[in-house]
């Protein structure tokens, strides 16, 4: 059975944000790498699905914001001051042409309808607006994790749709140029391995695991580099970046 996204977060919205409350800054680098496209512009950004607005604080001067999220935890969760509307993200109640630019991080292995998020996106974008879109690759590590251990682990299960050989043709259909297509580095750093397990353990819900035993899995299936003295995960999306035709 394939959960949504509203289906998921729905049940455990609260504690991937928990997760993300008491390890804020351990996902940094997967911030910076969906916003590097968008250097030097100014202008309105939408954050589809958005969770709870992490997004946000990373934006640079000059750029606005937007959430989109269909869990009413995540909405919750939004910092005061940072706009979070609860919708599906194929229906989003923002007129036409009305941002410049969308970002969609590491969540639409949760959608079950692919070429309606991404018409949707473009639907959203100004004529010649950018749209970042950043999710795991089937066949990398980070998929086989997620759909492997997590999906044994987690109560709900993990059946993620990752990205492969049709997914640039979906966003090409909608109305997209890609202009970039690659996996990209995006290390999640961490101030010792049982921050990281126990970080892990309340993202992807795995409440009968401890943390030794939930990073002892991340090693063994992603890997960690160990730079002055902190472990960095190995975790690596594949980031298209597309411009609306």
């Amino acid at each position: 059975m394939f959960d949504s996204y509203a289906e998921i977060f729905a049940e455990r919205g609260a504690a991937y944000h928990r997760a993300m409350a008491e390890c804020p800054n351990a996902r940094d680098a997967e911030f910076r790498a969906v916003l590097e496209p968008l250097a030097g512009r100014t202008g309105l950004l939408c954050d589809m699905p958005s969770g709870g607005g992490y997004l946000a604080a990373h934006l640079p001067a000059g750029m606005g914001y937007v959430g989109v999220d269909p869990s009413d935890d995540f909405v919750r969760a939004c910092p005061v001051g940072v706009e979070c509307t609860k919708a599906a993200i194929t229906s989003v109640p923002l007129a036409d042409g009305s941002v410049d630019f969308v970002v969609s991080l590491a969540a639409l292995h949760h959608e079950p309808d692919l070429p309606a998020a991404f018409g949707e996106m473009r639907r959203l974008l100004k004529a010649g607006g950018r749209a970042v879109i950043a999710d795991a690759a089937v066949g990398t590590p980070v998929a086989s994790f997620l759909n492997g251990f997590v999906n044994e682990h987690n109560p709900m299960g993990h059946a993620g749709v990752f990205f492969d050989e049709l997914t640039a043709g979906l966003i090409e259909d909608a109305g997209f140029t890609i202009t970039d297509d690659a996996l990209v580095e995006m290390p999640w750093q961490f101030d010792s391995m049982e921050e990281a397990g126990a970080f892990c353990r309340q993202l992807f819900w795995m409440p009968q695991l401890t943390a030794d035993e939930v990073a002892a899995a991340m090693d063994r299936e992603i890997g960690f580099d160990q730079i002055d003295g902190r472990p960095h995960l190995r975790w690596a999306l594949r980031r298209i970046v597309c411009d609306a035709v």
